[in-house]
């Protein structure tokens, strides 16, 4: 069977282990229900139907991988599938997810768990940016030089390798250059800006005032 649609991979650590440095601004029970909000936030946006899609723009399934029993529980409440993360770092588990995705999809999406302002359409752009799957897509962070969203199509004739963390953006960059392979770069505030410290609360509260109480709602839960 020929490969169609696109498999979104969203990598998570436990719900209690999760955006540690949120504890100066947040109780740990506050830090648990932003961590499942934000999850469900982001696997809505991917998820989200849009009539009229062409079958390549589509996402097919969505992975969560990792994480613990509350993960895994509102991943299967929004529709995801859950995967046991077996890898060493976050890299490995998702070039793992990745090796997987691309025996049966068109193509793999990587797309972090921590991103408030997540969109249908910043999804949908992200891969129709690849040009048909003819091209890797690169989606960089607000801040740190990160990389919050890859797209790798099935079939490149050189493995692409993921480099996430610090200025990983450059160094994907780089690779693909090094590799030939061709990039599109999207940017959007949906994708570039993820939620990591008591300074982004600050800033995200006055993009979306009552964000910080709808993201911790349930905190007792």
């Amino acid at each position: 069977m020929k490969p169609t649609g696109t498999v979104a991979i969203v990598p998570m650590k436990p719900f209690a282990l999760a955006k540690t440095r949120l504890s100066g601004a947040l109780t740990p029970s506050q830090r648990m229900a932003l961590s499942r909000n934000m999850l469900r936030r982001v696997l809505r946006a991917i998820l989200a139907p849009h009539p009229g899609l062409q079958e390549d723009s589509r996402v097919g399934s969505v992975w969560v991988v990792g994480g613990d029993a509350d993960a895994r529980e509102v991943g299967s409440e929004e529709g995801a599938v859950w995967l046991e993360d077996d890898g060493s770092d976050v890299n490995d588990t998702v070039e793992r997810a990745y090796h997987r995705g691309l025996e049966s999809f068109m193509a793999a999406l990587f797309i972090p768990r921590d991103l408030p302002f997540l969109g249908p359409r910043d999804v949908y752009d992200i891969i129709g940016a690849s040009s048909h799957m003819k091209n890797i897509t690169l989606a960089p962070a607000s801040q740190d030089g990160g990389t919050n969203g890859i797209l790798v199509p099935s079939g490149l004739p050189q493995p692409f390798h993921l480099m996430l963390g610090h200025n990983s953006f450059r160094s994907h960059l780089s690779q693909a250059a090094s590799l030939g392979l061709p990039v599109a770069i999207y940017y959007s505030r949906g994708v570039a800006l993820d939620l990591d410290t008591n300074e982004d609360l600050k800033a995200y509260e006055r993009i979306e005032p009552g964000l910080l109480e709808r993201l911790t709602e349930g905190e007792g839960g």
